[in-house]
């Protein structure tokens, strides 16, 4: 356990320091990971508190109260770059469309790292569902991104309204704050209304091998798209390269702890097509945006 956490610790370094080489507004782009990380843990150890439907194992080290410090540190690295990816592939899109795409990133990524870290004993939930993991439990970071993207995106598309000076531009940093507030509050409702008119009635657990092919039937016809539109074009490389040291972290936790486990691994395997698809006709160059929000870019 305690190789796998610093093995996260270079990931979220890593992270840290090729976002921050990248962004116009380095403090800009800092101060948004931390917001992330504050307002991750604050929804997340209310989510645990208020439900009680899942629990870390003992072995992480240093827990802030039910959350272990390094889950902290991770999701921010996972909705930021979701969020960059969402701003490349709809360049144009409004604070809604932005946010809704970055949503169906997380909820993608969530969809791969829930049943393995479960398989693997990371964590656990009370609930079965899709290889012992709630749909539920998979949603959630989805509801937590898109709302905290969706905040971000309505300051900076206001921002981009205002006169380009000093002043406005300085203000990106404290307007953010409001995520602390609207994100884990939209979560809670997004998680308790598709909880009672959806998720509650989900009839236990869910066959395996038909969850596998599920993902393949879903997940082809996306990198088809992705590939035919040639959508990795407007995705600098270093932007798609930035998510693969923890997609290769859960593909090695998969392969050392479920090798044998024939659905989970197919299940998995889907996941990076999309991925993969991006990188057929990825961005040849790794321009800086010109987009207003200078924090993500």
């Amino acid at each position: 356990m305690i190789l796998l956490q610093l093995v996260c610790v270079v990931i979220v370094v890593s992270y840290v320091a090729i976002r921050a080489s990248r962004a116009e507004d380095k403090a800009l782009a800092l101060s948004r990971l931390a917001i992330l990380a504050v307002t991750g843990w604050i929804g997340e150890d209310g989510v645990i508190r208020a439900y009680g439907f899942y629990g870390y194992s003992r072995g992480w080290s240093f827990f802030l109260d039910r959350t272990p410090l390094l889950i902290v540190l991770i999701w921010p690295a996972v909705i930021d770059s979701a969020h960059l990816l969402a701003r490349r592939l709809v360049p144009r899109g409004t604070p809604l469309v932005i946010a809704a795409v970055a949503g169906v990133i997380v909820l993608s990524d969530a969809s791969l790292i829930e049943p393995i870290a479960v398989h693997a004993g990371l964590w656990s939930w009370v609930r079965s569902g899709i290889f012992d993991v709630p749909p539920v439990g998979i949603v959630g970071w989805a509801y937590f991104a898109a709302a905290a993207v969706g905040t971000f995106e309505v300051i900076d598309a206001r921002r981009a309204r205002e006169a380009s000076s000093a002043r406005s531009a300085g203000r990106g940093g404290l307007a953010s704050l409001v995520v602390l507030l609207v994100a884990p509050a939209a979560t809670h409702v997004a998680l308790v209304g598709s909880w009672w008119l959806l998720f509650k009635w989900f009839p236990g657990d869910a066959a395996p091998w038909t969850v596998a092919v599920a993902s393949w039937a879903v997940l082809t016809p996306v990198a088809l798209t992705a590939w035919a539109k040639r959508a990795g074009q407007r995705v600098p490389l270093a932007e798609l390269m930035a998510r693969a040291p923890g997609a290769v972290f859960f593909f090695v936790l998969l392969a050392a702890s479920a090798r044998d486990d024939g659905p989970l691994l197919v299940y998995a395997i889907a996941f990076a097509l999309p991925y993969f698809a991006l990188l057929a006709h990825r961005a040849r160059l790794a321009p800086r945006s010109r987009a207003p929000a200078a924090g993500v870019d």
